[in-house]
């Protein structure tokens, strides 16, 4: 799957990453759309502390089937 890595201020990555394993109470969604908000503006101009490497999504989403 892709994602969206914040490396550093500045610089965001799209990766590829492994699906995650689910359990018999958990559910995958596939990811239709996704969206950036004010926070994640200020995360990339370094204004708000976050770890390296880290994901944020806003995402719109259906039962994988």
């Amino acid at each position: 799957m892709k994602a969206a890595v914040f490396v550093e201020p500045g610089k965001i990555e799209l990766q590829e990453r492994p699906i995650p394993t689910i359990g018999p109470t958990d559910a995958l969604l596939r990811v239709t759309t996704t969206t950036i908000c004010g926070t994640d503006v200020h995360i990339l101009k370094g204004e708000y502390p976050v770890a390296p490497r880290a994901q944020r999504s806003r995402a719109c989403s259906a039962p994988r089937l």
